[in-house]
């Protein structure tokens, strides 16, 4: 089926990826698309011999009893409520000292991959076929804000506008600055090569997925993907800027990750790329990175410690937001996909196999694998001590992560 095809092929290219790599695994994402199709059968929105790439943007998420258990990629917590996005356009929502998952409304059944509240109330979620959703009740319902056809319009849009103008600023030099001349060709060169790939991608189709999502305010959101997508709305998803010719990034390798402090926004993807701005985007600054492989993960701490993580358990992180970072070993050397605060110190951080960790406030780290040995993608850690985590089974409920912690290193 086309659905289970589309999740082998671009499953790992979020959370879980790195195929490109050489490391994890078309097989977890096909095991996951199996559970997919046995949840919900074939699509009942097209017939399966005529249907389009491109029908799922616009097809609403169908709703099946067991939704919890399909792939998901990405879980947060409001004041109100605990919200998991994935496959299908599946977005879950469980009411604060609630066990029963909800299913919400969701008008496109595209591969969520990722989810970010700014308040109790508003959030967004991004996907594949650069589609971007918003909420404003909580997770209970969403609309689409931008879809992928939309999206290869904006490129357009920016890119032509962008050779038009480094054009005319490289006409009006008159050759007594070669530095300057080489610098605008070089710019010029890159930004056509970024307007022709736009140009192409009518004929090609909405095929880039969005990875990350940041809410830094509720005007304020960025979104981030592959072939080095950067996008940014200044007014809460009604319009959206390209910001991708900001970045150092000639070779557009993908962007994974974003996250936020009260001074920088963060952006982190393959090849070691980290970028931070201190200006919502406008500029960026290319970072010393620690590593080469790629990173999944970016998360900033309770003490405002910058947590990067990534490729073959590569765990960074940094006091001065990104000057430096310190390595943290975890014992099992897999990918580790997010980074989340616990709410008795440290951070908890999940990974492929199965993995959770957590590292205490002193740095000691303590591990367990979780008995489905399941490429886990994201976690919230309750006040109780109860650990919800998602991925390739869907939700997984860790009851007392000492305990289980402990009984692992016991055997």
């Amino acid at each position: 089926m086309y659905r289970e095809l589309e999740i082998c092929n671009y499953l790992t290219r979020y959370k879980t990826q790195n195929f490109y790599e050489g490391s994890m695994i078309k097989a977890t994402a096909c095991a996951g698309a199996a559970v997919i199709a046995a949840l919900y059968g074939a699509p009942t929105f097209a017939n399966a011999d005529t249907i389009t790439d491109y029908e799922v943007i616009n097809a609403p998420a169908m709703k099946a009893a067991k939704a919890s258990k399909a792939v998901l990629t990405e879980i947060t917590q409001t004041d109100n409520y605990t919200v998991a996005v994935g496959d299908y356009g599946v977005v879950l929502y469980r009411a604060a000292g609630q066990n029963e998952w909800q299913q919400a409304d969701v008008p496109t059944s595209v591969l969520f991959t990722s989810v970010d509240f700014v308040d109790a109330d508003h959030g967004w979620a991004v996907g594949h076929h650069g589609v971007i959703a918003a909420t404003k009740d909580g997770g209970k319902s969403w609309e689409v804000q931008l879809n992928g056809f939309e999206f290869i319009e904006l490129q357009q849009q920016h890119f032509q506008n962008v050779v038009d103008e480094l054009t005319a600023e490289l006409d009006s030099l008159d050759g007594s600055d070669a530095d300057a001349e080489d610098e605008l060709a070089f710019a010029l060169d890159n930004a056509s090569f970024l307007l022709e790939m736009a140009q192409a991608a009518d004929a090609e189709g909405p095929t880039k997925p969005f990875l990350d999502v940041r809410a830094v305010s509720q005007d304020v959101i960025f979104a981030v993907g592959a072939y080095g997508t950067l996008i940014r709305s200044r007014d809460g998803g009604e319009s959206w800027d390209i910001l991708d010719d900001r970045l150092e990034n000639p070779d557009g390798y993908h962007l994974n990750a974003l996250s936020s402090d009260d001074q920088y926004v963060y952006v982190a993807g393959e090849a070691g790329q980290l970028f931070r701005s201190a200006d919502l985007g406008d500029s960026w600054e290319l970072l010393d990175s620690p590593y080469y492989g790629s990173f999944f993960g970016l998360h900033v701490d309770s003490k405002n410690r910058l947590w990067v993580v990534g490729l073959r358990g590569n765990i960074f992180v940094s006091d001065d937001q990104g000057d430096s970072f310190n390595q943290i070993k975890l014992p099992d050397n897999v990918n580790i996909n997010s980074v989340v605060d616990a709410p008795n110190g440290g951070v908890y951080l999940v990974g492929n196999a199965g993995v959770i960790g957590w590292v205490d406030t002193a740095g000691n780290i303590k591990q367990m694998t979780h008995s489905s040995g399941a490429a886990l993608t994201d976690l919230v850690a309750h006040d109780d001590g109860r650990l919800t985590v998602v991925g390739q089974r869907g939700v997984l409920e860790i009851a007392d992560f000492e305990s289980e912690s402990s009984a692992q290193t016991q055997e």
